[in-house]
């Protein structure tokens, strides 16, 4: 049977490697060419995207514009600085990604207001487009509000997934959804998030609307962005006081810290933290000591109370210096040798 060769010396000629982070399974370069090619008739205006990244430790959140030498940073915040805000414990979850996301949002809208306020007629964009005053969990159009309310052009920015699945409830969403209520618009549908499947009505029967007082407690959303999926957990486990210290004791701990009796509470304190003051802290410089050498041995390092080895380069004149010793105590040893083997043959 004739079977046609397709992997030939012509085949291999024109073998193309892939990139390398294609390679390594790091960039969806089909996606990230979407996300990044601008219009010409924008005149180099740059294309704004919400890259939202999830590590075992910690979620990042990024709004970056891409160059021709290569991606610029605009804003940045991890879930690591919600610490300062008071929370110490869940850095990873639904309602931390929320966080960092409102936090990435907010920082960048102040960070404009700094830049432009010298500028005339310039209205703080980061008080014209706080929306959402108050996490409620509500779907929200910022643009279409801003053209309603004739506030002008919101921020506009895409949602950059990287590898991770757009599964409904994912909490790269969550991050997106704490950028939106910040005040960036970015493209989406109420779809991704977590929803109550709504009961079919049996025959004959209606469907009771919840009551106005309740509004928010048919809010799944609501509910997993203020954490109250991980309060029911830990009411599950309150009662065996082992499992209860080995899975919530961070937790135990940072609720106590903060003087919340919840978790919900406790998230309240921390969104309210982020819309008063979304700046980064200032680095604190670290005061090195001092490093003296020793004075008899050089390339000894006296720091404190302990001494390390440092050796350092010696100039010409040094180094000749030093040959020259070891020359001259190599003969005076001869000598000596020489010496000492005359006293012992004339005995």
């Amino acid at each position: 049977m004739f079977v046609k060769v397709v992997k030939n010396k012509a085949y291999f000629k024109r073998f193309q490697v892939r990139f390398r982070r294609r390679r390594e399974g790091k960039t969806d370069y089909y996606q990230r060419k979407r996300l990044i090619t601008q219009r010409k008739n924008k005149y180099n205006t740059p294309k704004y995207r919400l890259v939202v990244r999830r590590t075992n430790a910690k979620i990042i959140c990024q709004v970056v514009s891409t160059t021709a030498l290569g991606d610029v940073v605009r804003a940045q915040a991890t879930s690591q600085e919600l610490k300062k805000f008071g929370l110490t414990a869940g850095l990873t979850n639904y309602s931390a990604s929320y966080a960092t996301g409102l936090l990435c949002s907010r920082r960048l809208l102040t960070k404009i207001d700094k830049e432009n306020a010298a500028l005339e007629g310039f209205s703080p964009i980061s008080k014209r487009f706080n929306l959402v005053p108050e996490t409620t969990g509500e779907y929200i159009d910022i643009e279409k509000v801003a053209e309603t309310k004739d506030i002008g052009r919101p921020f506009v920015a895409f949602l950059d997934l990287g590898l991770s699945r757009s599964t409904n409830g994912a909490r790269v969403f969550a991050a997106m959804k704490g950028a939106v209520d910040g005040g960036i618009h970015i493209p989406h549908s109420d779809k991704i998030f977590p929803k109550v499947k709504e009961a079919k009505p049996e025959k004959g029967k209606k469907v009771e609307k919840p009551k106005e007082e309740n509004k928010n407690a048919g809010n799944p959303l609501r509910d997993r962005l203020f954490g109250l999926h991980v309060q029911k957990y830990m009411d599950v486990l309150s009662k065996d006081k082992a499992a209860f210290a080995k899975q919530f004791s961070q937790w135990e701990a940072c609720l106590k810290k903060s003087g919340c009796k919840n978790v919900e509470e406790l998230y309240k304190k921390v969104f309210t933290e982020i819309r008063k003051n979304p700046d980064r802290a200032p680095m604190v410089k670290k005061v090195q000591k001092k490093v003296v050498r020793d004075t008899k041995d050089k390339s000894i390092v006296i720091n404190g109370a302990k001494k390390y080895r440092r050796d350092f380069k010696l100039t010409n004149k040094e180094r000749k210096d030093r040959v020259a010793a070891k020359i001259n105590k190599f003969i005076e040893d001869r000598k000596k040798a020489a010496a000492s083997g005359k006293k012992k043959g004339g005995k």
